[in-house]
């Protein structure tokens, strides 16, 4: 009997500290669209934008008809882009260098 409420003396305290322990504040830096696009033109070369284009009409298109870079703004394409990249198979330097080529073109809002 005494180990058992040792036992639960012991699991009472631990669910005790762990709701007191300090939670880790979640702070999100949203960069405005400017600064995302200024951050492309200073990591990306032209090669790059282009290599970008190709990957982006060769893979794409596999699955759906290419929609115009210009037919979403920088966060509408911010948001399709995770979720495409995943589904197409592209490496991080593929999708990086899509995001580039369709950022950089993308509709001003």
């Amino acid at each position: 009997m005494k180990k058992i409420l040792a036992l639960c003396s012991f699991a009472a305290m631990t669910v005790l500290f762990v709701q007191c322990a300090p939670k880790k504040a979640v702070t999100t830096t949203e960069m405005s669209d400017e600064a995302k696009l200024e951050e492309i033109k200073e990591n990306y070369t032209g090669v790059q934008l282009a290599e970008g284009k190709t990957i982006w009409e060769n893979s794409c298109q596999k699955c759906h008809k290419l929609y115009s870079p210009e037919n979403y703004t920088v966060r509408k394409w911010e948001n399709i882009l995770p979720r495409m990249s995943k589904r197409a198979k592209l490496d991080d330097k593929q999708s990086a260098h899509v995001r580039a080529y369709l950022l950089t073109n993308a509709k001003k809002a």
